[in-house]
């Protein structure tokens, strides 16, 4: 008897799981770390401990990984541990998959019935002096932020959302947490759990809406006066669920309706805009110019995901699916009951950031992973990878970019500011490319000054690092270091 991983790319290559808990002291590098990289840099993504209980399983239903690089006194080290949720205990006690699709409960096995299927895959953030790692369909799990260990779960008291949100945002003006939780009401419901909790552990508010109909809604967007929803039509099916299909489909018979709430509003005061079927997977911001919300964000024609299947049997289509840094408008004064959209640049691109100083605020930079279309296919590895990291100036609308190299693979970038007096946008950017002819990776740090310069350091790892969705880098004072001296 045979225990194999299924034979398709998602699982096959660059895409291969690696299963790897490990520790490497003292990373190789080369260049100059800068000041500013005091600290630990977070990463979080997917990796199945054991085949699927289908063949058709696809990557982001795998188990949660947290990543560190620690960077502190001239040295790098390199962590890695699975999250311990439910799901994870309770196959590895039995030594298989007991859970079966993405999202899907009715394909689990009988004895895992009612447990927490939710695997902590997608994002890290820190928040109150604590590290956490999440996905869309549960809770936040508490990490150790030394070791990784995990520590249990984040539930506010009175908190009545049973899901959170894997892309909370932080008001850099009040310190509030903002986020929420789609599906709240049960699988495949419309309702909308939109929550606000101070910066010491207190929720503030949180109130229910009904969307128009139960999607997919993976980001949202904060300005100073609003919250908006993306509802598209990533389209959720509790029959289809029942019969052991796919928990999402794509279906462009619908339109995209964005709900538009003021700041701490509830049911009553939701206001919807509407436009063409679009997806979006990921915000770079979003800010008020007097009576106007705009809202900078990733755009394709169709989702993303190859493995996700059309409502009405569509092939999907690649060209379609790339997305495109663009801004959508709403204005709050007059009776239109559309969006106004504007592609922003021609380079497609996702795994958005900006300087998390102007978060809900005007801006002028933003930070991407791109992709150079005339640049070769990397073997193995799906045609929507990326191979640049670019950096958008709203100001003249210029892009500033870096390829990566031939073969190569980057993850999202990540922003950390050159001081906290360094004006928005000067500092750099943390990227992990995957060399995938020689089975390995690095980090890469480029200057945010000059990217086009390439990297002012390279840390060198002696393995592949598999994809990961995004992260977050936490400085040595949000840690506690003190004096930048070892402990």
């Amino acid at each position: 008897m045979a225990v194999l991983f299924p034979a398709h790319p998602g699982f096959r290559g660059p895409m291969a799981p690696q299963r790897l808990e490990c520790d490497i002291f003292e990373l190789e590098y080369e260049g100059t770390l800068p000041p500013a990289l005091e600290g630990c840099f977070y990463r979080c993504g997917p990796d199945p401990q054991f085949p699927p209980k289908s063949t058709d399983d696809f990557f982001i239903n795998g188990d949660g990984v947290v990543s560190m690089f620690r960077f502190r006194d001239g040295h790098v080290d390199f962590r890695s541990r699975f999250v311990r949720t439910e799901k994870f205990e309770l196959e590895r006690q039995a030594r298989r998959a007991l859970f079966g699709g993405y999202r899907n409960p009715f394909t689990d096995d009988p004895e895992v019935h009612g447990a927490d299927r939710t695997t902590a895959n997608t994002s890290v953030f820190w928040y109150d002096g604590e590290l956490f790692a999440v996905k869309e369909d549960g809770l936040p799990h508490r990490l150790d932020p030394e070791t990784l260990e995990t520590r249990g779960k984040l539930r506010f008291e009175g908190q009545r959302t049973p899901h959170f949100t894997a892309h909370p945002k932080f008001d850099p003006v009040s310190g509030e947490l903002v986020f929420y939780g789609t599906e709240a009401g049960g699988l495949a419901s419309s309702d909308i759990a939109y929550c606000e909790a101070d910066g010491h552990g207190t929720l503030t508010h949180e109130a229910w809406f009904e969307a128009p109909y139960a999607s997919m809604v993976h980001d949202f967007a904060l300005t100073q006066k609003y919250v908006i929803f993306p509802v598209m039509p990533t389209v959720a099916d509790l029959p289809r669920m029942r019969k052991g299909g796919a928990h999402f489909a794509w279906d462009d018979g619908r339109e995209t309706w964005l709900a538009v709430l003021p700041r701490k509003g509830t049911a009553k005061d939701v206001r919807y805009f509407r436009g063409p079927a679009r997806w979006s997977f990921h915000t770079m911001n979003a800010f008020d110019e007097g009576s106007r919300v705009h809202i900078d964000l990733t755009v394709s024609e169709i989702n993303g995901f190859s493995y996700l299947p059309n409502a009405e049997g569509k092939a999907w289509d690649p060209e379609k699916a790339r997305s495109y840094l663009t801004r959508w408008t709403c204005d709050m004064a007059n009776d239109s009951e559309r969006f106004v959209e504007q592609r922003l640049s021609a380079m497609p691109s996702d795994f958005y950031k900006c300087d998390p100083r102007r978060a809900t605020l005007p801006y002028r930079w933003g930070f991407m992973a791109a992709k150079d279309p005339d640049a070769p296919r990397v073997p193995g590895a799906p045609d929507t990878v990326f191979n640049t990291v670019a950096a958008i100036d709203h100001q003249s609308g210029r892009v500033h970019s870096y390829f990566v190299g031939a073969a190569s693979v980057v993850q999202e970038p990540v922003f950390v500011q050159r001081s906290d007096d360094a004006p928005e946008g000067d500092g750099y950017l943390l990227a992990v490319v995957n060399r995938v002819a020689e089975k390995r990776a690095e980090l890469l740090v480029l200057d945010t000054a000059d990217l086009s310069a390439g990297p002012v350091a390279t840390v060198k790892l002696p393995i592949p690092l598999r994809m990961t969705f995004h992260g977050d880098f936490v400085s040595g004072a949000q840690l506690g270091w003190q004096d930048g001296k070892s402990e």
